[in-house]
């Protein structure tokens, strides 16, 4: 009832609490609101009080964040006005101690001038040192001054060229010591700038300090001008140049830029900060340019006159000079960092190496001992190589952790002593280097470093140092540490060197791979055989021993399978080639297992391998004579075994090509190749200069080139001259020479024998020519014979075709028992025979009867099969009487077979004069007959029914084939997987035969032309309008080939081939002139015989050329 109502008569009786809401915590509070008595709450009422409350608990979050960030910057500037109050009392604090130090130190140096140098020179080490920390703590003075807005600056008008040249000139001895120019351009300004000088020494002595510091190379310049109402002075070197990234930050305070070579890693990381600071203070600016690699150029502008400086601070008149006792610190330390500084360190512009201890008395068990250090500051390495020699430890020296880094895996330490912040390469990176090199990860390493605290020490700890010693130390510290980590690497390393000392003892190589195929330990025969050592370890795949991928692809790719077998088996073998450090092949057996390392639990394998080049080789020779003895006993000709040959060198040494040239009596040799097609014009001219060359040298003795070798052997024809060329630079070893010398000495025998088989194959071949079958065969007739025995071109097979009288032609089809020479003298008898007695009396049965009995008077012709036919080609009659052979086979036109198995009787000479049976059969038309010896069809251990089948099968398929395509097909398919291991004579005949024929080009001649046509179209049994048809056609064609082709040259003559397939029939009529195109607008009733032609014939194809005309007509007949 007491809730506020506002305009409304009635109070609200209900109240809706809402919390305002803060992320991730609890409600700032709870909205509540007094509910419309007169209004439901639906869902658009509450988000209305919903978004009220939103709203209102975001403005609490700002407001109370605004508070936070308020606090946050009181905070900050409390703390840095806390730190600027620190820096300025601890600095004003340093100040005294550093002055009793320094104080005594003077009067001492002053006092022992002629004391022994290591006095002298300890002396000379605490004042560098004490002039180094005074330079610091009046930096860190300068900055808290600056922040406080307590700095005094009195400026004075001075001529800005000579001061700023004064100061350059103090900088000089440092810059020329360091091999850099040093560019001085001061020029005078014409008016003075107000300066003050203490603080103009600051800025540019720090801009020179730091050009020196990152320059290695070129020069370091200063530079002073006049730009309108500024004086302008500039500083500029070709060092090592800024990062793009890093320029922002170029001038912020404490900032360094990482891993930036320079001459020492020694800085606070303020110099920049401070110039900037100081060029403000004189209301000037300061810019930079630079790129990375190149240089850095820092650009100072200040103005003329007093209006930007306060009043207060001007003074009217010039002070003392430029260059004070402050350039001393900036000077002393850049002296430092060069070669030959004071410390008598030995030193080049990256490393400092001191040998020393040779001369010190040992102390215990440390002489052996040989100690590292690495520091690039000069003072520290100095200090510590005199306490570590002094203690007996022979000790090197150097600038940095590269320099370590190569020490150690050039000669391993028993101890590496370094500094962790060193330029680079830092200690803390030094000691995972070492880590991760197998050859150098059991070197122990203790680090100093000037951050203490026990964060610094688990740094260097968890990065693999074996100890951390923080400075500043005690000597007696130092030895300790020292002796304590020397003996127990020693203790640690005595089973390492015992299992060394075993692993080496080996006569076979010994190496283990990691996971990823890196070799990451080897023994002393692995260097022994392989010439590569431990000090390049780990070698990382692909190994430097492998055969070059473009060399030897093939090498290559026989060693990579091997590797990659060794990676994924846990053990095994294989023996593949390698490459010697110095170049020469190797043959090596390798052994591998896997293994897992106790300690990390990692895999690796372990390996030997023992080199077998010379069994290798032993075995190349053996092999290598056999194939090349293989390749010379099947050739079958000079030529055949030469080339031969070649191929066999070619792939003996994967050769890119071998070549031949037979120097006989003409001017340009007998070349061979096993480049398909190259001949001797097409060599390069220093290789056929070569092979000429070879001439001159020795049979049988290599000579080697840079990219093959070369030898002369005898040749039947003359001298031999053969070169292997391997395509790129690879080594023709002392064993290459002597395995190519022995193949030339049997390649020489072997061409020579195969010399002797040409000159007894072309005997036999002129026996063949003479005793096998006719010179040319009768249209429609196809043969084949293939002898058994190689290379002879004849055996006891044969067939023969006999034009008789009457125009009919006898078929002889003849098998004598045996192969060979032996076979074929029988074979040539009774064909001599046949051929005559057919002539005599063409009657088949009366020719096997006399056949018979003059075969038994034949020593070697019993039993000999013979098919004798007579042939009547124009009406396809055919008598035959078969002795014992195989059954001819009739492929009809419609896709039957035949057998021509009637006319059977006993073979020749088993039963002399006995009555021999005769049989007849007409050939239809397109009809195919094959005849045969056993050898087409009889096989071991299958019936010769079989081949019988498979031959009629054959025919059947080549019926719509030319006739001696047929031939060369049968004797394909027939053909045995490894070739025919007997005689095998073929006979083919399709009917009718193909008429071809040729006349004058005369129109008298086109009448007995279609008679001929006529007649041979009869025998092919065509149906009369096709035969008209074909008639009208080839009319056509004939006179156009006289009338166009030959109108202005008679005489020439005109062919016709006409030729019947199974359901084909081609009909060819060629000439030798030129047809003119036809004109039809000038003679309307000419030009029409194409068309005519076209018409007659299904396809009509018209070739004209230089030589002639051929028409093509084709029409189905089936």
């Amino acid at each position: 009832a007491g809730l506020p109502g506002g305009g409304w008569p009635e109070p609200p009786v209900q109240a809706l609490a809402v919390p305002l809401l803060q992320q991730g915590s609890a409600p700032y509070g709870f909205l509540v609101s007094g509910l419309n008595r007169y209004r439901v709450l639906d869902q658009g009422y509450r988000g209305f009080i919903e978004l009220t409350a939103g709203h209102i608990a975001s403005g609490i979050g700002s407001a109370r964040s605004y508070e936070a960030q308020q606090r946050r910057a009181e905070e900050l500037a409390e703390l840095d006005r806390a730190k600027t109050a620190f820096f300025s009392n601890i600095s004003h604090e340093f100040r005294t101690p550093l002055t009793l130090i320094m104080g005594p130190v003077e009067e001492l140096r002053g006092r022992f001038g002629d004391a022994e140098d290591p006095v002298r020179q300890e002396l000379d080490v605490i004042h560098r040192n004490g002039l180094r920390l005074g330079k610091l703590v009046n930096t860190l003075l300068d900055f808290s001054r600056i922040e406080a807005g307590r700095m005094q600056a009195r400026y004075e008008p001075v001529d800005l060229a000579e001061v700023t040249a004064e100061l350059a000139s103090v900088f000089r001895s440092a810059v020329e010591k360091a091999g850099l120019a040093f560019d001085v351009d001061c020029p005078d300004l014409d008016e003075p700038v107000y300066i003050d000088r203490g603080l103009w020494e600051k800025v540019v002595l720090n801009l020179l300090s730091n050009a020196l510091k990152f320059t290695f190379d070129g020069a370091v310049g200063v530079r002073v001008r006049r730009e309108d109402t500024h004086a302008v002075v500039t500083v500029t070197d070709t060092g090592i140049g800024v990062p793009e990234a890093e320029m922002p930050r170029l001038f912020e305070r404490f900032h360094r830029i990482e891993n930036a070579r320079s001459r020492s890693n020694e800085g606070s990381g303020i110099g920049l900060a401070l110039v900037q600071e100081l060029v403000g203070l004189h209301g000037g600016t300061i810019g930079a340019e630079s790129t990375e690699g190149e240089g850095t150029t820092f650009t100072i502008r200040l103005p003329f006159g007093t209006a930007h400086l306060p009043a207060e601070s001007v003074a009217g008149e010039a002070g003392g000079s430029a260059a004070s006792g402050t350039a001393d610190p900036y000077v002393q330390e850049a002296m430092r960092w060069l070669p030959g500084s004071d410390s008598g360190v030995a030193a080049d512009d990256t490393v400092a190496e001191a040998e020393v201890g040779a001369a010190v008395p040992s102390a215990g068990g440390a002489a052996s001992a040989r100690v590292l250090v690495a520091d690039d500051n000069a003072d520290m390495r100095e200090y510590l190589t005199r306490i570590l020699a002094g203690a007996g430890y022979e000790v090197t020296a150097v600038t940095d952790g590269v320099e370590a880094l190569r020490s150690v895996r050039r000669d391993t330490p028993d101890l590496v002593v370094s500094d962790v912040m060193m330029p680079r390469l830092d200690g803390l990176e030094l000691v995972a280097r070492l880590r991760g090199d197998a050859r150098t990860a059991s070197v122990p390493v203790l680090l100093l470093s000037a951050r203490a605290g026990q964060e610094a020490s688990i740094e260097g700890l968890q990065a693999g140092a074996d100890d951390y010693l923080v400075k500043p130390f005690a000597a007696a510290e130092l030895l300790a540490r020292v002796r304590a980590n020397v003996e127990l690497a020693r203790l640690r390393s005595h089973h390492v060197r015992w299992r060394a000392a075993l692993i080496d003892s080996l006569q076979e190589a010994f190496f283990v791979c990691d996971e990823s195929g890196s070799v990451v330990e080897i023994n002393t025969a692995f260097t022994d055989i392989l010439g590569y050592g431990p000090e390049n370890l780990p070698y990382l795949p692909v190994h430097p021993w492998w055969p070059d991928a473009v060399a030897d692809p093939e090498a290559h790719r026989q060693v990579g399978h091997a590797f990659a077998d060794l990676l994924e088996r846990d053990q095994g073998s294989y023996t593949v080639p390698v490459l010697h450090s110095d170049g020469h092949r190797l043959w090596v057996a390798v052994t591998f297992n896997k293994a897992q390392d106790p300690d990390t639990g990692r895999q690796v394998t372990v390996g030997t391998f023992r080199d077998v080049t010379a069994e290798h080789y032993a075995v190349q020779r053996e092999t290598a004579l056999a194939a090349l003895t293989t390749s010379l006993s099947r050739a079958v000709s000079l030529p055949e075994a030469l080339s031969g040959a070649l191929a066999e060198l070619k792939t003996l040494w994967r050769a890119q090509s071998v070549v031949g040239a037979v120097f006989g009596r003409g001017d340009v040799p007998a070349f061979t190749s096993t480049d398909p097609g190259q001949r001797w014009e097409e060599l390069p001219a220093e290789r056929r200069e070569a092979l000429a060359g070879l001439r001159r040298q020795s049979p049988l003795t290599p000579v080697a080139g840079d990219t093959g070798a070369g030898v002369l052997l005898e040749h039947p024809d003359g001298p031999l001259a053969l070169w292997i060329d391997l395509g790129v630079h690879r080594p023709f070893t002392s064993e290459d020479q002597l395995l190519l010398s022995l193949l030339a000495g049997h390649l020489a025998q072997g061409l020579v024998r195969a010399h002797q088989i040409d000159q007894q194959r072309e005997t036999a071949i002129a026996l063949q020519r003479a005793i096998l079958g006719p010179a040319s065969l009768p249209e429609g007739f196809a043969v084949r014979y293939e002898p058994a025995t190689r290379p002879l071109e004849v055996g006891g097979d044969w067939y023969d075709t006999v034009a008789l009288a009457d125009g009919r032609i006898g078929i002889v089809v003849g098998d004598c028992v045996g192969r060979g020479l032996e076979a074929a003298s029988v074979m040539g008898q009774l064909r001599s025979a046949c051929r005559a007695l057919l002539l005599m009396d063409p009657s088949p049965c009366r020719t096997l009867m006399a056949l018979d009995r003059f075969a038994a008077s034949v020593p070697g012709a019993m039993c000999t099969t013979v098919f004798c036919g007579v042939l009547d080609p124009g009406t396809g009659q055919l008598t035959y009487s078969s002795a014992g052979h195989p059954p001819g086979i009739v492929a009809h036109p419609d896709g039957t077979i035949r057998l021509l198995d009637e006319g059977r009787s006993l073979p020749l000479a088993v039963r002399p004069g006995r009555e021999r049976p005769e049989a007849a059969c007409a050939l239809p038309a397109r009809a195919t007959l094959l005849l045969y010896t056993d050898g087409l069809v009889e096989r071991r251990r299958r019936p010769l029914s079989d081949g019988i089948d498979q031959a009629s099968e054959a025919v059947l398929e080549g019926r719509d084939v030319p006739v001696d395509t047929l031939a060369t097909d049968v004797m394909a398919r027939l053909a045995p997987a490894g070739g025919y291991d007997d005689d095998v004579a073929l006979l083919l005949y399709r009917h009718p035969a193909p008429l071809d024929m040729s006349f004058p080009a005369e129109s008298s001649q086109l009448a007995p032309v279609r008679k001929a046509l006529r007649s041979w179209l009869a025998q092919c049994d065509l149906p009369p309008n096709t035969v008209q048809n074909i008639l009208v056609a080839a009319g056509e064609a004939c006179a156009n080939a006289i009338e166009h082709g030959h109108r202005h040259a008679p005489g020439e003559a005109v062919r016709l081939r006409a030729e019947a397939l199974v359901d084909n029939l081609r009909l060819t009529v060629a000439d030798s002139g030129r047809w003119k195109t036809p004109q039809p607008e000038l003679n309307a009733h000419r030009g029409r015989g194409v068309a005519l032609m076209r018409a007659m014939m299904q396809q009509v194809t018209i070739t004209p050329g230089p030589a002639g005309t051929t028409v093509d007509m084709q029409m189905r007949i089936a």
